[in-house]
């Protein structure tokens, strides 16, 4: 299993870079996590949007869904012209109907609700779902493959959930959007030192932090997250592949 980070900012990139997107690929499978920003064009260079075998928003902030909304011309305009014919499964929260409605063109995806008890058995691939703290429905994915697991936060605030939901994860890509000196009590997003407190708790093997500021210095976001976390820590890197 592999994980190649699209976009790591938010809530707006930085200079040449581009807001959340993860792309999940085992042997056989692809599956796009989030699509803000900047990512399709990132995934184009990987892959084709055909070989999308599903496609998983957390949430539907536009840091997160900015690219679905030309992603869906890309596939729609082509099934117009005779030059593919894919629908895609986009598993989303469904909440903001007249947000749903928008992602849609010429039958581009097909919608399926995400809700906490969904589980999406894909071959021998399972995921399953955690509702976040967050302004919005928001949901953490863990994706199980035989032995391994990854887990991904999305955006959320502090909270015991996660740790739940993250427990021994081989590879927990984490949120950290705000260092501890910016942090408001009623923040949406965790601090780096939040993050690594909920990777230590969670007993993860390793610990992938993402999602941004843009002007940050990430060599202070690491430091803070080393303070509390002290197994295998990295800084996202937009277009790195990691192995799971």
């Amino acid at each position: 299993m592999k994980l190649t980070v699209l976009g790591n900012n938010g809530p707006y990139p930085k200079p040449g870079g581009a807001c959340s997107g993860y792309l999940f690929e085992t042997d056989d499978k692809k599956i796009l996590i989030d699509c803000g920003n900047g990512v399709l064009s990132r995934l184009l260079k990987i892959c084709s949007i055909s070989d999308i075998d599903i496609i998983i928003l957390t949430h539907l902030h536009s840091d997160h869904i900015s690219d679905i909304m030309v992603m869906k011309y890309a596939i729609g305009v082509n099934k117009m012209k005779g030059k593919c014919n894919v629908t895609i499964p986009l598993y989303t929260p469904t909440d903001d109907y007249e947000m749903v409605k928008r992602l849609n063109y010429n039958n581009s995806f097909n919608i399926i609700p995400i809700e906490e008890d969904t589980i999406i058995n894909l071959d021998d691939i399972e995921i399953t779902f955690r509702r976040m703290k967050h302004p919005i429905k928001t949901f953490a994915v863990k994706i199980r493959k035989g032995k391994k697991t990854f887990v991904y936060s999305s955006d959320t605030s502090y909270n015991k959930s996660l740790i739940d939901f993250s427990k021994n994860a081989d590879l927990l890509l984490c949120e950290s959007g705000l260092l501890e000196e910016d942090r408001e009590d009623n923040a949406p997003h965790l601090s780096a030192k939040q993050a690594g407190e909920i990777g230590k708790k969670a007993g993860v093997k390793r610990l992938i932090l993402t999602h941004f500021w843009p002007e940050y210095n990430l060599e202070r976001v690491k430091i803070e997250a080393s303070q509390s976390f002290d197994s295998i820590l990295e800084i996202s890197q937009e277009m790195k592949t990691y192995y799971i």
